[in-house]
């Protein structure tokens, strides 16, 4: 990928539509040669209906493209934020007792909270993609900073298309013919109902036609046809593999930035290292159809 700015007109309807421009262009700012863009111009509530699909489009293009985007600070509800990611796929809701709290009036927007005296930070145990454990899967997710410490509470994001790219022609062959098991028990709760489902480790994107690995150690247990202490070395090798730092970004939030990302083909990582200060951000998931 080349890193170069791109402004575009909303009227051009394109991410190659570069010429007409108005001064309402959109601009799109790699982060970096990888992967992930800064969107710039382009207030992401105002394609939160479907009065303006040519918004929505661009939007969809630069997701195909950079997986993951970071949008300007602005300020919005739940409501704008759920109707802005239904857009893009049903939307994903929790169970009731996942230890996550959802927005009472937008049930499908989550509270990604941490207290001052709290210690834990949801999903801040390991590299992951978001609801891999269905079938259909989570398809996209997006995050708006609400209140955040002065300092630390980054998140960090891999491209498994970087990394499948850079592994060798015979790894590549052989993880295209493996499936892995995705598995949810939830928390400690015993009768909270477990999710299984089985994916293929190589998935091609739709649109692009680029392959990226689809693993993660928080959901994904084993590969069909293995055991856990088989599969284990391999899925060692492969989160180490894809989360070097060459396929990496790293997000250091604003109050009132989205960012959204593509849980197809990367992986991302909330930095826990903020104690005595409060964070809070609110995430809709879509889903794939």
């Amino acid at each position: 990928m080349t890193p170069v700015t791109q402004t575009i007109s909303p009227a051009g309807d394109s991410l190659a539509a570069a010429d007409g421009l108005t001064n309402n262009s959109v601009r799109i700012r790699p982060i970096t040669p990888v992967f992930g863009a800064f969107i710039e111009n382009l207030p992401w509530t105002a394609a939160s209906d479907e009065s303006d699909p040519a918004l929505i489009r661009i939007i969809k293009e630069a997701f195909d493209k950079y997986l993951v985007l970071v949008f300007e600070p602005q300020e919005a509800s739940a409501q704008a934020l759920r109707s802005f990611v239904r857009q893009f796929g049903p939307l994903f809701v929790h169970h009731a007792d996942d230890g996550v709290i959802s927005v009472d009036e937008a049930p499908e927007v989550l509270q990604m909270l941490k207290e001052p005296e709290g210690d834990r930070l949801f999903g801040g145990v390991c590299w992951h993609a978001d609801v891999t454990f269905r079938k259909p899967a989570g398809y996209l997710s997006a995050l708006h900073a609400k209140q955040l410490p002065p300092v630390g509470g980054d998140t960090l994001f891999a491209s498994t298309v970087a990394a499948f790219s850079a592994l060798s022609s015979g790894m590549q062959q052989l993880l295209r013919k493996l499936e892995a098991v995705h598995s949810y028990s939830g928390p400690d709760a015993p009768d909270h109902p477990s999710e299984t489902a089985v994916h293929p480790v190589v998935r091609r994107h739709p649109e692009t036609g680029e392959e990226g690995i689809y693993l993660n150690r928080m959901f994904a247990t084993r590969f069909v046809g293995m055991t856990k202490e088989e599969s284990e070395p391999l899925l060692k090798f492969l989160d180490e593999h894809m989360t070097r730092c060459e396929f990496t970004a790293r997000i250091s939030w604003t109050e009132g930035q989205l960012v959204m990302w593509d849980n197809r083909f990367t992986l991302h990582y909330p930095i826990n290292d903020f104690s005595g200060h409060r964070r809070l951000l609110y995430r809709c998931t879509a889903m794939e159809y």
